[in-house]
């Protein structure tokens, strides 16, 4: 049995994986005893462990295989940290067809795989509470907790359920800060019952209670907020010098310094303003407003793009390396260092766990054939592939 073409090969490997009685068949058999097709047919077989149901064409469906697989994963009845999945099938990497056939074409040239320093992990449910009187509660990775932090104000914390507040009646007001370092992530009840997740490098400064006609709370970095409903105390965010208003809803705030900000709405509706004083733009579900100027930019947006980490992901459509490698940065606690002009502009597809071990992401990464990646310490040092 022969193909002409790559992409007959692989969807003929495609085909078999989908459906594994073909294997009884002899000439199967024979077709996998020639070492070049079982290679091709062993890499897509892993890549199928890992939860990607395979698919070739002009563009593979990231969207599509997101989608798929966390609603795999929730079927299932357990948690995002999954115990039955694999630091090693965790990841797929979705990469344009037309590089996977035509650039690496899972030929019999081997990308070095690199040695990452075990330092390097994945990030974990970790945080430091700072009360208004500077006391510091480092809260750790593991077990629960519960502390009194000023008159009449309990805390209760652990490392799943985040934080929760209990005030007593006639509780003073204090305000609180909850700073989250590189490589870790957090959640937060405020005492309104809205629910807040904190990614890597971020912060918040919040009252313990509410008071008065607005809920307001300072963000620094990247938040996403599940806002209880009150019609007459709207919940306002800011971050830098963006004011983010809503009444009850879900949505992600973005406010690293480097970056511009970027405010998506998940559901509901939320205005935004740039300065207290600031105009006021109305954001739909599913629109993203980036501001780089006084007035936002709004688009309509895939939200996976925006709020994939809080349920355990990293996802991009069309990002550029650089871009993805902040994140990874943040989440893995390492540094990063370009080599060429052009690697920190390469686009790519991706979605994967962030259970995952960074060798896993950078290995499959470097199966483009476009970047390689070297580990000096706790820098990754990324160059182009010069052919």
């Amino acid at each position: 049995m022969k193909f002409e073409k790559e992409e007959d090969r692989l969807n003929f490997v495609i085909e078999i994986l989908n459906h594994p009685e073909l294997l009884q068949e002899v000439r199967v058999q024979e077709w996998l005893a020639e070492p070049r097709n079982k290679d091709l047919y062993e890499e897509c077989r892993r890549y199928l462990e890992g939860g990607l149901r395979l698919t070739v064409g002009d563009q593979l469906d990231v969207e599509g295989e997101y989608r798929n697989f966390t609603r795999k994963m929730k079927s299932g009845g357990r948690s995002r940290r999954m115990t039955w999945f694999s630091v090693a099938a965790a990841v797929v990497i979705l990469i344009s067809a037309s590089w996977w056939l035509l650039e690496n074409s899972l030929s019999s040239k081997k990308q070095e795989v690199i040695p990452v320093a075990e330092h390097i992990v994945p990030g974990k449910n970790q945080a430091v509470l700072i009360t208004e009187s500077g006391e510091e509660l480092v809260l750790s990775a593991s077990g629960s907790e519960s502390r009194e932090l000023g008159e009449g104000i309990r805390v209760e914390y652990d490392s799943l359920r985040g934080i929760n507040y209990n005030l007593a009646k006639g509780a003073v007001v204090s305000y609180h800060t909850l700073r989250v370092p590189k490589g870790a992530e957090y959640k937060l009840t405020l005492n309104d019952g809205t629910v807040v997740w904190l990614n890597s490098e971020s912060e918040l400064r919040y009252p313990t209670s509410f008071v008065g006609e607005k809920r307001e709370v300072f963000l620094k970095g990247e938040g996403y907020f599940s806002v209880a409903h009150d019609e007459k105390h709207p919940f306002i965010v800011v971050s830098s010098d963006i004011y983010t208003k809503v009444y009850g809803t879900e949505f992600n705030v973005r406010s690293y310094g480097e970056e511009n900000v970027h405010v998506t709405l998940v559901q509901g509706r939320v205005a935004v303003k740039k300065t207290e004083n600031g105009s006021e733009y109305t954001l739909n579900p599913g629109e993203n407003a980036r501001f780089a100027e006084s007035v936002p930019e709004i688009t309509k947006v895939n939200v996976n793009r925006y709020i994939a980490w809080k349920d355990g992901y990293f996802y991009y459509e069309n990002e550029s390396l650089e871009s993805i490698m902040d994140d990874l940065k943040r989440w893995y606690d390492f540094d990063v260092m370009y080599v060429g002009d052009k690697v920190r502009d390469y686009r790519f597809e991706l979605w994967a766990s962030r259970d995952s071990e960074i060798s896993v992401i950078t290995g499959l990464l470097m199966k483009t054939n476009r970047i390689g990646v070297k580990v000096n310490g706790k820098t990754l040092v990324v160059s182009e592939v010069i052919r």
